[in-house]
C-alpha cells in the first residue's frame, strides 16, 4: 500500500517497498506546478493527476495556500500508473469551507472537528462533485496499491440530477467479469439481477452493483440518479423536499430581476430563484413553460436553485405587474417573494429598517444597484418581500421621494355616488361618470381613475381609506 499527501507547498510520498520500508519526499510548491486556465486547473505528481473544474465561479486559479471547489465542480484523483486508488483524505482549510461532497451519487459527510472529507473504496480515478459554496483544500491524502483482484463497477453516466430519462450503463474494466445488481437500496451479491443491458432510469433511483469473477468479489458500487419532478404550479413546487430537481411545466409571470435574483409569480404563489439563468427579463414577462431547477434552502426558504439554464426561454411580454400596496404592519409571511409597496415612510439612519405610521420593517440591501437613502425625508418604497429563518424583512428595489396628497374641496354630501365598503374592496355606485381618488391614511394614493355610470370595485387591503369622488369625499374602513 502506498499513501500519497499533496499539498500546494508540500508533497509527501509514502513509497511501499518490497521489504515494506517506506520513502518520505518532500518537495516545495514550485514541484506542484498546476496548469489551466477558467474553466480549470490540474497537476501531476508522483503518477497522480489531479484537476478541479470552476463550477458555481467566474473563474478559477490555485490560491497561495489552498485550491477551491466551488459549487457545482468536479475534483477528479487518477492514478496515470495502473494503481487502485483506495482511500482519500481531503484536509480542509477551517470547519466553514469543510462540507458534503458526492462521489459516485453517494454523499460523503464532512467531519467538521477535524476539518476533513474521508472516502474509501478501490477505483483508478476518484471522481467527486462539490454541492455548497466552496470547499477549500491543503491537501489530500491518497492511499493507493495493485488493482483488486476484481474491479468496482463504474456508471455511465455517473449518478447525479437528471432532468430526463437515463440509459444507465455499469461496466467493469476485469475482463470475464459478471456485473449483479439491485435498484431497490439492498447491497448486491452474486444472487443479484446480472446486468446484460442499460437501465432505462425515470424516476430517482440508487443503483449498486458488485462484479465477481470466480471466487473472488469487488467492492460495491453506488450511484444515485435524482430524476426530476414535474410541477404545474409554485405552490406544488414548495410541496418538495430540498435537493429535488423539478420542471415547471407551467409558465411564470416577472416580479422582478436583478443579477442572479430572479423573482416570479402565478396565480398559487411566488417564488424566488437564485443562479444564473441566461436570459434578462423585465417585470410583466411571461417565463414560458419547461425550465428546470434543484429544490434549495436558504436562511429557511426554499428556492429554486440551480437553475438550469439551457431551459430558460426568453420571455413574451406581458401585462405589467404592479406592486401590492400596503403599509408595515399589513406585510405577512405569505407575502413572501411577493412584490409590495409601503409608502411614505421614513429610513433608519443605519439603513437596516423603515418606519411607516403603522410599524417598522428591517430592509436589507440585497441589490448593489439600489441605494439606502441616507437622509430625514419621507419615501415610498418598493421592495420584495423575504423571509430569513421565519422573520420578515424587505429586498428594496426602488425608494422614490414621497409626495403626501391631502383631500380638498370637501362636500359632506355626495351627491352623485354611494360609496360603501365591500369585500376587501371599495364600492362605488355612480349616477354618471366620475373622477375617484382614493387614498390611504399615510397620505399614498391608492387609485386615481375615472369611472363609469353604474357599480365599480376598487380592490384594496384591509385599512382607513379616504374617497374622494368629484368633489365629495367619503370616509370608508375595510375590515
Amino acid at each position: 500500500m502506498k499513501k500519497l499527501l499533496l499539498s500546494l507547498f508540500m508533497v509527501v510520498v509514502a513509497l511501499g517497498m518490497t521489504n515494506a520500508t517506506e520513502k518520505t519526499v518532500l518537495t516545495n510548491s514550485s514541484a506542484s506546478t498546476w496548469t489551466g486556465d477558467a474553466e480549470g486547473y490540474s497537476t501531476t505528481i508522483d503518477g497522480m493527476t489531479i484537476s478541479y473544474t470552476k463550477g458555481g465561479s467566474p473563474a478559477v486559479a490555485p490560491s497561495a495556500d489552498h485550491i477551491r471547489v466551488y459549487k457545482g465542480a468536479t475534483l477528479t484523483v487518477k492514478s496515470a500508473n495502473g494503481e487502485a486508488i483506495t482511500s482519500i483524505v481531503i484536509n480542509c482549510t477551517e470547519k466553514k469551507y469543510c462540507a458534503d461532497i458526492i462521489v459516485g451519487g453517494e454523499t460523503l459527510t464532512a467531519n467538521t472537528t477535524d476539518n476533513t472529507i474521508t472516502w474509501t473504496g478501490n477505483v483508478s480515478e476518484f471522481v467527486a462533485k462539490s454541492d455548497i459554496a466552496q470547499i477549500r483544500i491543503k491537501s489530500i491524502v491518497i492511499s493507493y496499491g495493485k488493482p483488486a483482484a476484481v474491479a468496482t463497477p463504474a456508471f455511465s453516466p455517473n449518478g447525479g440530477t437528471y432532468y430526463e430519462a437515463q440509459n444507465v450503463i455499469i461496466s467493469c474494466s476485469t475482463a470475464d467479469a459478471t456485473i449483479h445488481y439491485t435498484i431497490d437500496g439492498t447491497e448486491p451479491t452474486t444472487a443479484s439481477t446480472v446486468y446484460t443491458a442499460p437501465i432505462k432510469v425515470e424516476t430517482t433511483t440508487t443503483i449498486k452493483a458488485i462484479a465477481s469473477k470466480g471466487n473472488d468479489l469487488s467492492d460495491v458500487a453506488s450511484a444515485t440518479y435524482n430524476m426530476a419532478v414535474s410541477v404545474d404550479n409554485i405552490a406544488k413546487f414548495y410541496e418538495l423536499g430540498k435537493d429535488a430537481a423539478v420542471e415547471f411545466v407551467n409558465p411564470v409571470n416577472v416580479l422582478y430581476q436583478n443579477g442572479i435574483y430572479l423573482f416570479v409569480q402565478d396565480a398559487t404563489g411566488a417564488l424566488q430563484i437564485y443562479g444564473a439563468v441566461g436570459q434578462t427579463y423585465k417585470n410583466g414577462d411571461v417565463i414560458p413553460a419547461g425550465f428546470q431547477g434543484v429544490v434549495g434552502e436558504f436562511a429557511g426558504a426554499l428556492q429554486l436553485g440551480s437553475p438550469v439554464q439551457a431551459s430558460f426561454k426568453a420571455g413574451t411580454t406581458g401585462a405589467t405587474i404592479a406592486p401590492t400596496i400596503v403599509t408595515a404592519a399589513q406585510v405577512t409571511n405569505d407575502m413572501a417573494n411577493r412584490l409590495i409597496k409601503i409608502g411614505n415612510v421614513s429610513v433608519a439612519s443605519d439603513g437596516k429598517s423603515i418606519t411607516d405610521a403603522s410599524g417598522s420593517l428591517n430592509i436589507y440591501s440585497r441589490f448593489t444597484d439600489v441605494t439606502i437613502p441616507q437622509d430625514e425625508k419621507k419615501y415610498d418604497i418598493t421592495a420584495i418581500v423575504n423571509l430569513r429563518n421565519g422573520d420578515i424583512q424587505l429586498f428594496p428595489t426602488n425608494f422614490t421621494e414621497s409626495q403626501n396628497v391631502g383631500i380638498a374641496d370637501t362636500e359632506s354630501d355626495n351627491a352623485i355616488a354611494t360609496v360603501f365598503a365591500g369585500d376587501k374592496a371599495i364600492k362605488i355606485d355612480a349616477a354618471e361618470s366620475a373622477q375617484v381618488l382614493v387614498v390611504n391614511t399615510v397620505g399614498q394614493v391608492v387609485a386615481s381613475k375615472t369611472i363609469a355610470a353604474g357599480a365599480n370595485t376598487v380592490e384594496v387591503p384591509a385599512g382607513l381609506y379616504l374617497v374622494k369622488v368629484n368633489n365629495a369625499v367619503t370616509k370608508v374602513i375595510i375590515k
